[in-house]
């Protein structure tokens, strides 16, 4: 529940403190004076939009702050909890900051958080209904919403929402399935043409050189054979002036010479390593000449293998040494091509299981929405009687959906349906109900399933709206009745309804530019009775009136 509140620089307030305690707090005021600031500022503090308007004028920012008891409230601490918000003391603290030039701010157990934090923790907290809000009970979700509360299936309906969220993805997805399978079939055949293409081809990615290389020198063999003879000849086997020869005559001459001086023997030595290495490239060169042979087929073979690789290269826009590459490319498409079709069974599969829970779901909620239905339509009448409404019947009629319409929450339709005339048929709220009525309706409503609400307060701005009399004093004693399941704020203008009050604010206006908000002891609220009572002019009869009207309402 809301423990305390602390407003500073909003609209007219400079600055309100205000605690509030368990059951019904009214609160009450002049026409005009800004009864509604309270709801207002916890509104935007909840998360509300806002803007800089409402700053105090002359000021630079305004401040709103509030502490709620946590100890009843298990979806709160939760809530705080999973977004490590949580705090070992008993209250809950927010905060906001709305400047005039900057964004606002706001805080939870003074910590820094998104206003979005705000907005998802306020709902935990308290449950605000402004003025005129009984006409939301005309929507159709609303009414749903209602009943499920009623029935105590909010968890469940969320569940068959998300699977009807997901079942109406798997439905699209397998949809564009089946349209890409059906593009992907005509493109198969031409990749599954490509890849027996490319597997017959074999493309090896370090052949091309070999190719190459084989390819060229069988294409050059003559001149190769002639060439390799040619140096054969001028290294070692010319009559004159062989270079084998040579190189013998000088190391003979430098051996004898190196007698006279021995530093040659590095020459000497020099000249044999020459010799042996000569050797050795003689011994290679007569080896090659010799594998040099003219081969018409196998050039032939090679000649045919490097055109049919280069021709396949230019069909498929790529590189020779690439072939491979394109390979695995086209066989990796012609799988994705082929896979469309596992992909279908799959999301089929998927599609068969959402459809069973959806339907256990839908089943159990529709059992537990049809005895909620006529428990809250009997329970909502008897609390009509009790509101002035004396013929009037309210009733929860459920409408099965066609299986091809099967809605996010369920295969059934919520109409809240009334008569307030006995020999008037049902016919839905907006038919039928006049504002009072409406208004009154509500009221029952809530009544009934504030014991399984589990947010802990609730703040109504002018639920009394265009009743008065023997009615105000019972809506007054039901909004007592609903205090005792919650905190209830109330702002009024009647005052059968403010004496049912177990605290009692008062707002007055200071001028144009202040508000001032204060807690009524019992002589102070005796004369704001008074004054609700009477006109300009408060007599003792209205005082004794007042005084008896406080009485009564706490005996």
């Amino acid at each position: 529940m809301i423990n305390w509140i602390d407003v500073r620089d909003f609209l007219i307030v400079k600055q309100a403190e205000l605690s509030f305690g368990r059951g019904l707090t009214v609160i009450t005021g002049e026409t005009g004076a800004g009864k509604s600031v309270i709801v207002d500022a916890l509104a935007i503090l909840l998360g509300s939009r806002t803007s800089a308007e409402i700053i105090r004028s002359d000021c630079e920012a305004c401040e709103l702050q509030a502490g709620f008891e946590l100890s009843q409230n298990q979806q709160a601490r939760e809530w705080l909890d999973q977004h490590d918000l949580g705090t070992d003391a008993a209250e809950c603290t927010l905060r906001r900051l709305v400047y005039q030039e900057k964004p606002s701010r706001g805080f939870i157990n003074g910590r820094p958080v998104p206003i979005q934090s705000l907005r998802e923790l306020g709902p935990l907290l308290v449950d605000i209904h402004g003025q005129h809000e009984y006409h939301l009970l005309l929507k159709k979700p609303v009414q749903r919403a209602t009943l499920d509360t009623y029935a105590g299936i909010e968890e469940e309906v969320r569940h068959i929402a998300h699977t009807y969220d997901e079942l109406t993805q798997s439905r699209d997805l397998l949809q564009n399935l089946r349209a890409e399978a059906e593009r992907s079939k005509q493109q198969e055949d031409y990749l599954r043409h490509q890849v027996d293409e490319l597997t017959e081809l074999n493309p090896d990615p370090t052949e091309l050189d070999s190719l190459n290389a084989s390819h060229t020198r069988l294409s050059h063999v003559r001149e190769l054979v002639e060439g390799t003879w040619q140096i054969q000849q001028e290294l070692d086997e010319a009559e004159d002036g062989a270079v084998s020869t040579l190189l013998a005559r000088a190391t003979s001459r430098l051996s004898e010479l190196e007698a006279y001086d021995p530093q040659l023997r590095d020459c000497v030595s020099q000249l044999e390593s020459i010799m042996a290495l000569l050797t050795d490239t003689l011994t290679d060169l007569r080896r090659c000449r010799t594998s040099y042979e003219h081969d018409p087929e196998e050039f032939e073979r090679l000649d045919a293998r490097l055109t049919l690789l280069h021709d396949t290269a230019r069909k498929y826009r790529v590189n020779p040494d690439g072939l491979h590459q394109e390979l695995d490319r086209v066989s990796r498409a012609l799988e994705a091509a082929m896979a469309g079709e596992k992909d279908i069974q799959d999301t089929e599969r998927r599609i068969g299981s959402l459809e069973k829970d959806y339907d256990e779901l839908a089943a159990r909620i529709s059992q537990a929405r049809t005895t909620a239905a006529a428990r809250l339509g009997s329970t909502v009448t008897a609390q009509l009687t009790d509101l002035g409404l004396e013929q009037a019947v309210f009733s929860v009629e459920l409408a099965a959906l066609d299986q091809d319409r099967a809605g996010r929450y369920g295969m059934e339709s919520v109409d809240f349906q009334v008569r307030t005339i006995a020999d008037r048929d049902m016919a839905s709220l907006d038919q039928v109900a006049s504002g009072g009525e409406l208004s009154r309706i509500s009221l029952a409503v809530q009544v009934v399933t504030s014991a399984i609400d589990s947010v802990p307060s609730c703040i109504y701005d002018e639920v009394d709206i265009g009743i008065g009399g023997r009615i105000a004093e019972i809506v007054g004693s039901k909004l007592r009745e609903l205090g005792a399941e919650r905190q209830i704020l109330c702002i009024t203008h009647l005052p059968q309804v403010a004496v049912q009050g177990r605290g009692h604010l008062l707002v007055t206006k200071s001028g144009q530019s202040d508000l001032k908000i204060d807690s009524l002891d019992r002589q102070s609220r005796t004369e704001e009775i008074a004054r609700m009572l009477g006109g300009i002019e408060i007599t003792q009869q209205t005082r004794a009136h007042a005084e008896e009207m406080l009485q009564r309402a706490m005996a």
